[in-house]
């Protein structure tokens, strides 16, 4: 026994000495790493600071170039201090008109389109590379079918994050006022469409004030996972977990919500016009139902409707485009205009097919719920609002596929047109002409 703790001993110590000797032979090469990075730090320090001096002599330069040039310092010298807070901002105005000036030549040679100016159809209309309407349809529906088993998981995780959000509050006022329509005494029709009315609100509103914020986020982060998977899907991945696409598809969250809110500044006319019909009928001044000015009002609500889907056409696609990494929101926005030049309408119209889908989707799912409800009258089980929230998650679902495939039509059909190259002014032209005139008169 003594003989083998002597060996032990003698084993242990090799050992350490081993380590150790491992040790001091690596000390040199740990030193000759943190020289080389500390030389590569005061070099970057010295390049830095070589060009702040040398932006620093230019600018001093400039200042005293304007100084010696300056009329007013020859003379007035004093004025001539007095007044440099002017120049500055003469300065500063003219670098934004130089910039917006670059900015405006750039899209000149983009685009074609121009402010108060017709564009010819051979240069703006350009075609899709993608099949008709309903054929598009059933391209979705078919790759979404070939993902049942993935999308299917995803529509029950989403429909338990809705309902642990949004909680069973909007289950009691759908059966209060399911109850108080019903004791009505009105016609089955109306009360079928009440309540159809009164499961969608409850579907996609939140009443409580506390739950709206959780809601908006847990909503931007179901249509970032949903992109993400349906990306990887579509590229021909092989196997796509959930836990990945909700872990890795948070990046683009706060360019989601910038966009979200300058979607919401490109509603406002629909919001004030909304306003401003219910205040009317509110009031008296507009008589309700079948009257001649009523259906004017109406007429111009759709239609002021119908105008702002058009103008927030380039945000719906830049939901998808912003989700691209180290994409940013106002670049994102951009190339989804040039994007979507020449092409607007017939985007426009497959956004509109897009709706109709979704409301024939609800109208065939949700109706089953209703009616069922009417019968039997639950009061303990949330029926209709099982049904409502995992319509929302199917929306969802059909929503970013559509769009994420009509986004690569779109990647994939004919380059972006021509500019026109350098802007003429409106202003420019009327010169030019007085131009003309004046030489064709001097000449006669």
């Amino acid at each position: 026994m003594a003989g083998q703790s002597k060996s032990s001993d003698s084993v242990r110590i090799s050992a350490r000495e081993r380590r150790l000797r491992e040790r001091l032979l690596s000390v040199d090469e740990d030193l000759i790493i943190e020289e080389k990075r500390l030389r590569e730090r005061s070099e970057r320090l010295a390049i830095k600071l070589k060009k702040k001096i040398n932006k620093a002599r230019s600018r001093q330069e400039a200042r005293l170039n304007r100084r010696d040039n300056s009329k007013i310092y020859s003379k007035l010298p004093l004025l001539y201090y007095l007044l440099t807070p002017i120049y500055f901002l003469g300065r500063v105005i003219r670098s934004f008109y130089r910039f917006a000036l670059k900015r405006v030549e750039h899209h000149a040679l983009t685009t074609p389109h121009r402010t108060f100016y017709l564009t010819t159809h051979a240069r703006a209309v350009r075609q899709i590379n993608i099949t008709g309407y309903i054929s598009f349809c059933g391209q979705v529906s078919k790759f979404i079918w070939q993902n049942k088993k993935f999308f299917a998981l995803i529509a029950v995780v989403l429909t338990l994050a809705l309902f642990t959000i949004i909680g069973l509050r909007e289950r009691e006022n759908y059966v209060a006022i399911r109850d108080g329509l019903i004791d009505a005494g009105i016609t089955q029709f109306s009360l079928y469409v009440g309540l159809m009315t009164q499961a969608i609100i409850s579907a996609i509103t939140v009443n409580d004030a506390n739950r709206q914020m959780a809601a908006l986020v847990l909503t931007i982060f179901i249509w970032l996972t949903i992109v993400y998977a349906i990306r990887h899907l579509y590229s021909g991945a092989v196997k796509v977990k959930i836990r990945d696409a909700i872990y890795n598809s948070g990046g683009p969250f706060v360019p989601t919500l910038m966009l979200l809110i300058l979607m919401c500044v490109q509603i406002l006319p629909l919001a004030i016009g909304m306003l401003v019909y219910a205040s009317v009928t509110g009031s008296g001044y507009i008589n309700t139902g079948i009257q001649i000015e009523n259906l004017a009002a109406l007429a111009a609500l759709i239609l002021l409707a119908v105008m702002t889907l058009y103008w927030t056409l380039t945000s719906l696609i830049t939901l998808i485009t912003i989700t691209i990494p180290g994409i940013y929101p106002a670049r994102a926005y951009f190339e989804t205009s040039l994007l979507l030049s020449g092409r607007r309408v017939k985007v426009f119209a497959r956004i509109l097919i897009m709706i109709l889908a979704i409301f024939v989707m609800w109208l065939l799912i949700l109706t089953p719920f209703v009616i069922i409800d009417m019968i039997f009258k639950f009061s303990w089980l949330p029926f209709v609002q099982i049904g409502s929230t995992l319509l929302v998650s199917l929306t969802l679902i059909w929503s970013a596929s559509y769009l994420y495939i009509l986004y690569r039509r779109l990647l994939d059909s004919p380059e972006q047109p021509n500019g026109t190259g350098k802007i003429v002014w409106p202003w420019q032209i009327l010169i030019k002409k007085w131009r003309n005139w004046r030489q064709q008169k001097a000449s006669s």
